[in-house]
């Protein structure tokens, strides 16, 4: 599919269970619109959720950028919260994982690049995904 012009609304766009019960991703601009270099979609965390693997990208940069609630980042082992209007970023090769402890759910942009082929999920049992 070639890339094309496109306006999203997120309150229209579906919705993609997580691993393990932590909530949904809605994908917003991914190879389903045809691009080829970024991926943004909308993670919503549930409250309580039991967190994500720890794990790198070999190649591709992270960035959050939270709309709403609290989070408990960690990276390369040290612990961070994460708050409605921050904006994380994480270099490629850098080991993290995040959870919501919290009781409100967890709401953030999640943005790779390089994505498609480029991107992996990375982490110390090669048996694990997120």
């Amino acid at each position: 599919m070639a890339p094309v012009f496109r306006v999203f609304r997120l309150a229209e766009l579906p919705a993609v269970e997580l691993p393990r019960g932590r909530g949904v991703r809605k994908p917003i601009v991914d190879a389903g619109c045809g691009a080829t270099a970024l991926d943004v979609h909308l993670n919503v965390l549930d409250a309580r959720e039991p967190g994500g693997r720890y794990h790198r990208h070999t190649n591709s940069d992270n960035v959050y950028i939270v709309r709403r609630g609290v989070g408990r980042l960690v990276v390369e082992g040290r612990i961070r919260e994460i708050r409605e209007d921050d904006v994380v970023y994480i270099p490629a090769g850098t080991r993290h994982s995040l959870a919501n402890d919290g009781e409100e759910p967890l709401e953030l942009f999640e943005i790779y690049a390089p994505a498609g082929d480029a991107f992996d999920f990375v982490t110390d049992d090669p048996g694990e995904g997120e």
